[in-house]
């Protein structure tokens, strides 16, 4: 079984849509700031496109997400980085997340308070067009962690896209 969760009005062919407002290409309700309504170990992989800053306890909807997937399932994660505007336009988004938030999941210094259990398989960062984000590639390309700390608010980046696998 594959999940969309937070799906809104985005059907996914192969997946069941989540969230909590029906609409067309919802087939499960459920508040994704709740337990999930899945056995666990049941599912094999989970698409999360432009839900997971809007959620209110990120460690706490990973937790539920490993205790409901298999062993190696997949986990995509797609956001608004920190510094695009789309991660600040939206009054609903709780959450600005940057290359590096997702490393805390597969840390064991922070399984204590994050659960962990996961390893990322991917991560990216893309920019838009034109010379400020051809400059930003490049400054990425060199160094993630000095992008980030120096330059990341100059030379602004777009979305960050996260595969993880479950660990059991």
């Amino acid at each position: 079984m594959k999940l969309n969760l937070g799906c809104g009005n985005k059907k996914k062919a192969g997946y069941i849509g989540v969230d909590k407002y029906p609409c067309e290409a919802v087939e499960q309700i459920a508040d994704l700031n709740e337990p999930l309504p899945f056995n666990e170990s049941s599912i094999e992989e989970i698409w999360m496109d432009n839900i997971i800053e809007h959620i209110l306890d990120i460690p706490a909807i990973m937790k539920e997400i490993h205790r409901i997937c298999k062993k190696d399932a997949i986990v995509t994660v797609i956001t608004p980085h920190y510094t695009s505007i789309a991660s600040w336009r939206d009054p609903t988004h709780i959450h600005h997340l940057c290359y590096f938030s997702m490393d805390h999941f597969e840390k064991e210094s922070v399984k204590h308070y994050t659960g962990g259990g996961f390893t990322i398989t991917h991560k990216k960062l893309s920019f838009g067009g034109g010379i400020m984000g051809l400059l930003g590639r490049l400054i990425f390309i060199i160094s993630p962690k000095y992008y980030e700390a120096k330059w990341s608010f100059i030379f602004r980046a777009s979305t960050l896209k996260f595969v993880l696998k479950v660990n059991k």
